[in-house]
């Protein structure tokens, strides 16, 4: 049977592709000791991970990855690859026993967690990689306590079909996928997000584009119905929103 790769492998797997030409950043700019040079976030992450480096220039590293993430997806996913780490090593604490679908609503859960805090960790604090990762382990434990006490398929009722699990995962890698396969227009996808996601009113965002109320919930309903309909029909994954498009 063909090796299906977990949330956190396609993440690396992407994060390796993009780093050494998409994702990169220039040393004296992030911080003092680095090398007039400019650095991919693979090797940053190598850097980070040797006992020598002060965490002063670990926190640059991650102040300067974060602030990206927050306007990029391809930076997303190299904030995700660069504690990838120390998220393997929770994934690997929290897995033990779980069926392949129970690995995935674990990595699924931690990359959640990771990506909510790099939307909105507080950048002025020191050791940001910890105030990302520990989260990640509590979320991950509590969907590992929720796939320990799912019950158990009952054998006498035939051939049951599986749960689909490509929509697990994060409700704004769904939107990046819908805007990578032309199911949304950027504009819906941030539509939706700003009223769904980060519980801004509407009647504020009308005002701020000029629109009328009721012509931009009109909108948003035409955009979240194509986008249910999209889902269900498998054309938007979150396997599919971490990977980049040509």
């Amino acid at each position: 049977m063909a090796h299906t790769p977990s949330p956190l492998e396609v993440v690396e797997t992407h994060f390796a592709h993009l780093a050494p030409t998409h994702l990169t950043l220039h040393g004296p700019t992030v911080h003092a000791w680095l090398d007039e040079r400019t650095y991919s976030l693979h090797e940053l992450r190598e850097l980070l991970m040797t006992r020598g480096t002060p965490y002063g220039v670990r926190d640059a590293v991650w102040r300067e990855t974060i602030r990206a993430a927050r306007l990029s997806q391809d930076w997303m996913l190299g904030a995700l690859g660069l504690c990838m780490p120390a998220l393997r090593s929770v994934a690997r604490r929290t897995t033990r026993n779980l069926t392949p679908g129970g690995v995935e609503s674990v990595e699924s859960a931690i990359l959640c967690e990771v990506i909510g805090r790099v939307r909105t960790i507080n950048l002025d604090y020191a050791r940001l990689a910890w105030y990302l990762t520990r989260p990640a382990h509590r979320a991950a434990l509590s969907a590992r306590k929720h796939e320990m006490q799912a019950p158990l398929p009952d054998e006498d009722l035939g051939p049951q079909e599986s749960p689909d699990t490509t929509t697990s995962g994060s409700p704004e890698l769904l939107l990046v996928s819908a805007v990578r396969n032309g199911v949304l227009s950027t504009e819906q996808a941030r539509l939706i997000a700003r009223t769904r996601l980060e519980n801004q009113p509407l009647a504020q965002i009308a005002q701020e584009l000029g629109v009328a109320y009721k012509a931009l919930a009109k909108r948003r309903e035409r955009a979240e119905a194509r986008l249910v309909e999209a889902v269900h029909a498998g054309e938007v994954t979150f396997a599919d929103a971490l990977a980049r498009t040509g």
